[in-house]
């Protein structure tokens, strides 16, 4: 299944990477193979989250990746990965 990544989803994975870079390189290492495990894993269809609303409205599912949250949308031959947010700020979701 084809992955595709918004610009926010991005974003999102950069920021906190490199957040997470500047004072434990161990621990950015691990988390990015945790959400790009995480990711692939949600593209083979082992994993399915919950479905919640964001507050544009949009119907999607979450998966979490402590301390993050991966929201997507599964269409028939692709995994939209809309955000990767961290659980600790304002919510997204209604």
């Amino acid at each position: 299944m084809k992955v595709t990544y918004t610009e926010e989803a991005v974003a999102d994975i950069i920021e906190a990477i490199t957040y997470l870079n500047e004072r434990s390189p161990t621990a950015a290492a691990k988390l990015d193979a945790g959400i790009a495990r995480c990711i692939e894993r949600l593209a083979d269809r082992e994993l399915e989250g919950p479905v919640s609303r964001l507050r544009s409205g949009a119907v999607v599912r979450s998966w979490g990746v402590p301390p993050f949250r991966i929201y997507y949308q599964r269409h028939p031959d692709e995994l939209l990965i809309l955000r990767v947010y961290h659980q600790k700020r304002r919510p997204i979701t209604r």
